[in-house]
C-alpha cells in the first residue's frame, strides 16, 4: 500500500513541529475586541493630546493617519472576501487590536 494523502494521514515529525509552531504564532498574534476598544480609546486620547499641545492641524494630521490606516485595512479585508459588518469588524481589529498586546 502507498502513502496516504489527505486529512486522515499521520503527520511526520517535521510536520508536527510546523503545525505546533503555526498554532503558537496564531495564539501569539490573536487580537480581541476588548483590545481593539482599548486601542481606539488610546488613539482618541493621543489625538486629543495632540490637539491640546500641537493645535488643530496636528490633531487632523494624526487623526487622518489613523483614518487612512483604517481605510486601508477595510479595503484589504473587503478584497479578501468579507462583506458588511464582518468586514468592518475585521478592519477595526486590524486597525486598533494592537492594544491587546500591551
Amino acid at each position: 500500500m502507498g502513502k496516504q494523502d489527505g486529512p486522515g494521514r499521520e503527520l511526520n515529525a517535521y510536520e508536527k513541529v510546523l503545525a505546533e509552531d503555526r498554532r503558537v504564532m496564531r495564539e501569539m498574534f490573536r487580537v480581541s475586541i476588548g483590545g481593539a476598544h482599548a486601542g481606539l480609546v488610546i488613539t482618541v486620547f493621543i489625538v486629543v493630546l495632540f490637539a491640546a499641545i500641537g493645535g488643530t492641524v496636528w490633531a487632523l494630521i494624526v487623526g487622518g493617519a489613523v483614518a487612512f490606516w483604517f481605510a486601508v485595512a477595510l479595503i484589504a479585508v473587503v478584497g479578501g472576501g468579507r462583506r458588511g459588518w464582518a468586514a468592518a469588524k475585521r478592519a477595526y481589529l486590524l486597525a486598533f487590536g494592537w492594544a491587546g498586546w500591551l
